[in-house]
């Protein structure tokens, strides 16, 4: 009976290991690279900036899909994964790249609401990168909704695979970080626009 036991426990401990001589792959963790000091001064005050994501795009998966209108599949690669979810890389660029200083206090709310975040393959040897999103610019008196526009930033990826798709949708979403800046340069009343950013965003 002990020998039974101990052969029981053995192959129980070969299963929890895999099976043996099986080593785990590695996993290539992927970001947007180094951080880059902030270099955008929005229009308008801005106290908070937000990016949200539906759960579909809620992990650190990298998707990929084809641009076949037939093919409904949203695949991911095994062995690559981003180091944090598609909303929290674009929100942390983002708030990196905006320069959020108010000495006075008061500033509207930026959310970012990301519909699309994947490498889309053309073909077996091309790709792009795809971020679509919905920014909102919102009141900090009653959560009153000012603005609102669309963004869809398709960027090529030099190479078919998880890295080629990894740098597109990192160039894409600066893109993105890019025109929602400009966006809010347009808004702004003292820049020609119709938002009275002085005294709506206090």
């Amino acid at each position: 009976m002990r020998r039974l036991l101990a052969v029981a426990a053995l192959v129980t401990l070969l299963a929890g290991c895999g099976g043996i001589g099986t080593l785990p792959k590695a996993i290539t963790l992927h970001d947007f690279g180094h951080p880059s000091p902030a270099h955008f001064e929005p229009a308008i005050g801005l106290r908070v900036v937000e990016v949200r994501a539906p759960s579909w795009l809620g992990s650190s998966g990298m998707q990929y899909r084809f641009a076949d209108q037939a093919d409904q599949r949203r695949l991911t690669y095994t062995q690559n994964r981003w180091v944090a979810a598609p909303a929290e890389l674009i929100q942390t660029a983002m708030r990196r790249a905006y320069d959020l200083a108010l000495p006075e206090g008061g500033g509207c709310l930026l959310r970012v609401e990301l519909d699309e975040f994947s490498q889309v393959f053309d073909s077996a040897t091309e790709s792009h990168g795809v971020v679509e999103a919905r920014a909102l610019l919102i009141s900090p008196r009653a959560d009153a909704l000012l603005a609102e526009t669309r963004f869809s930033e398709h960027v090529v990826a030099q190479t078919p695979n998880a890295t080629g798709g990894a740098v597109a949708l990192r160039d894409a979403s600066l893109t993105l970080i890019e025109n929602v800046a400009k966006w809010l340069g347009r808004l702004d009343r003292a820049r020609g626009g119709p938002i009275d950013s002085r005294s709506l965003c206090r």
